[in-house]
């Protein structure tokens, strides 16, 4: 950190900082200095590495990457490596491990990542409610008829006859905005409509790499399996699929599937 701030210091141009390693660093010093122009991390690049890294700085080529881990700050070296707990645990303090548990400060995201270039989504296709009646046993649907106290809040995805009925397809439109053609990979996250006990934060559903010429648009899709991806396995270890707004998002934009029962 301190040879950093020293060169960065001394140098008349703006200073690009290059990471090699397999993990996290924790960064902040670098991100929040205005002395530090970009930061490029390559893991481990290979033979061809530094070809591919001055391509890179040099204009030749747009990266489009994305952070496949959290950054997490230093302080998460305090919390115990030998607990692996994935949910988070607020009467002991302890943060939760993985983008999808993890409710602490983060250096970068999960996903996170820049280009040379923007790009902008739209939802084009995508249904706005999922109803599950159809595909539900005779225990499950004998169950919601003569349940105390109102509605279900939740399926098990044990309780649903044919998963491969209720698929659908999300079609989404990327927009280069920019003055560069570039590769942009398309995250569709899911978001669990009601907090449900040691539900997740979000949820990767799929990711795709888009090519997309300056200034214009290019179509991608995704098929979505709702037992797989509008669920998640409870602290009992049983897979469930919440009832109500299931949200899917892309960046900031977001759609809701409403997943009902009748």
């Amino acid at each position: 950190m301190e040879l950093v701030c020293c060169v960065a210091a001394a140098s008349k141009r703006p200073v690009i900082l290059v990471l090699t390693g397999g993990g996290p660093v924790d960064i902040s010093f670098a991100k929040i200095d205005p002395r530090i122009a970009s930061i490029l991390w390559i893991g481990y690049p290979g033979e061809a590495g530094a070809k591919a890294l001055a391509e890179i700085i040099f204009g030749v080529y747009n990266p489009g990457g994305k952070l496949p881990i959290t950054w997490y700050p230093d302080s998460f070296t305090r919390v115990p490596m030998n607990d692996m707990n994935m949910r988070p645990d607020i009467s002991r303090d302890y943060p939760g491990r993985t983008y999808r548990f993890y409710t602490g400060d983060r250096v970068y995201a999960f996903g996170h990542g820049l280009s040379y270039t923007c790009f902008t989504y739209n939802f084009l296709s995508a249904p706005k409610k999922l109803n599950l009646s159809r595909y539900l046993t005779a225990t499950c649907r004998k169950r919601i008829l003569t349940q105390q106290g109102g509605k279900p809040s939740y399926i098990t995805v044990d309780e649903i006859t044919s998963c491969n009925s209720l698929r659908f397809y999300v079609q989404i439109l990327v927009t280069n905005v920019g003055d560069v053609d570039g590769s942009h990979v398309v995250m569709l996250f899911w978001r669990v409509p009601k907090v449900f006990k040691g539900n997740p934060e979000k949820q990767l559903v799929e990711f795709k790499s888009v090519h997309t010429v300056s200034h214009r648009s290019t179509v991608t899709s995704f098929l979505v399996d709702p037992c797989q991806h509008l669920s998640f396995a409870n602290e009992e270890g049983k897979r469930i699929m919440p009832l109500g707004d299931h949200v899917l998002l892309l960046g900031d934009l977001g759609h809701v599937v409403v997943v009902e029962t009748h």
